[in-house]
C-alpha cells in the first residue's frame, strides 16, 4: 500500500503567490532552492518525512519473481539459481498474472450484475482463495526449473543437499512464499519435511504480485499430553505441582540446531 502525500505544494505555497506578485526570477529561484534544502534536512525549512515517490514502471518489479532481501552472510544467490531463462520466467509470470486478473475482473463483473459492488481487494481474495486453479508448491518450483527430490531420496552428499535446500527456498522466495521458524531443523530434517509434506500439499496457483506475501510457520508443536497418557491437542488444568512443571516442560520451545531463519528471504517492501 502506497500513501501519497503533496508535501511540496505546502512548503512553498506562500512563495509561490508571492512570486507570481512580483519578485522576479532570481526570488523564484531562491524559493526552490529552500525548497530543496527543507526537505528532511533539519535547518528549519518544511519536512516531508521519509516518504518515497513511486516511480513509472514498478509494477514491473514482480516479472520475474517477488523481490526478496537476505542478511549479508545468507548463501549466495546466484550460486542457486532457477533452472529456466529470465525470459522463460518472464512468460510464465504474464500467463498466470493474465488469467488471474481475468478471475478477478469476472468476480467484479458478476457482483455488479447483481446490483452490488465489491472492493478489489476482496475480489481478488475470493478469487485467490475459492476460484484460482489447483497446483502444488513443487509444480511452481518445477515450473521454475527448480528440481524437487523426494523426500526419501535426497542428496547424500551435505553440499549438494545443502545447494539443493536453498535453492527451494530462494524459489518459493521468487514465488512470494516464505519460510520462518525453521532454527530446530538441520537441513536434511527441513529439506525432507519440505519435500514430503509441504511442497505437496494443494494450494491456489496465484503468481507473486504485491497483494499478498504467505509465510510458512515451520515451528514444531509439541504434543500435549493428558492425564490417561492419550497423546493430542487435549486441554486440562494440572492437579498438582508436578503434573504443571510436566505440562510447561511439554511446552518448552523447541531445541535450538541451527541460526537459520535470520538469513532467510523476506519481502523486499521498498
Amino acid at each position: 500500500m502506497i500513501s501519497c502525500f503533496d508535501m511540496d505544494g505546502a512548503c512553498v505555497s506562500r512563495e509561490d503567490g508571492a512570486a507570481a506578485d512580483g519578485p522576479g526570477l532570481d526570488a523564484r529561484r531562491a524559493a526552490k532552492q529552500r525548497k530543496s534544502r527543507g526537505r528532511g534536512s533539519g535547518d528549519g525549512g518544511c519536512s516531508a518525512g521519509p516518504v518515497r515517490v513511486e516511480m513509472p514502471g514498478r509494477d514491473d518489479r514482480f516479472a520475474l519473481g517477488a523481490p526478496s532481501v537476505v542478511r549479508q552472510g545468507a548463501p549466495d544467490p546466484e550460486g542457486h539459481p532457477a533452472g529456466r531463462t529470465d525470459a522463460e520466467i518472464r512468460a510464465l509470470f504474464e500467463r498466470k498474472s493474465r488469467i488471474r486478473e481475468q478471475g478477478i475482473q469476472q468476480v467484479l463483473e458478476q457482483e455488479k450484475a447483481r446490483g452490488g459492488s465489491v472492493e478489489r481487494f476482496v475480489a481478488a481474495i475470493r478469487y485467490d482463495s475459492e476460484l484460482a486453479p489447483r497446483t502444488t508448491n513443487r509444480r511452481q518450483l518445477l515450473e521454475l526449473g527448480i528440481e524437487v527430490p523426494a523426500g526419501d531420496a535426497l542428496p547424500s552428499d551435505p553440499d549438494q543437499l545443502r545447494r539443493v535446500l536453498w535453492t527451494i527456498i530462494y524459489g518459493l522466495a521468487r514465488l512470494g512464499i516464505f519460510l520462518t521458524g525453521t532454527n530446530s531443523y538441520g537441513d536434511r530434517e527441513l529439506l525432507e519435511r519440505l519435500c514430503s509434506r509441504v511442497l505437496v500439499d494443494e494450494v491456489s496457483d496465484i503468481p507473486p504480485s504485491g497483494d499478498l506475501s504467505e509465510f510458512i510457520d515451520l515451528t514444531p508443536q509439541p504434543a500435549a499430553k493428558d492425564p490417561d497418557g492419550l497423546v493430542g491437542p487435549f486441554e486440562y488444568e494440572p492437579q498438582s505441582e508436578d503434573d504443571e512443571l510436566e505440562t510447561r516442560t511439554q511446552h518448552a520451545s523447541p531445541p535450538f540446531v541451527v541460526e537459520r531463519d535470520t538469513y532467510l528471504p523476506r519481502p523486499d517492501r521498498r
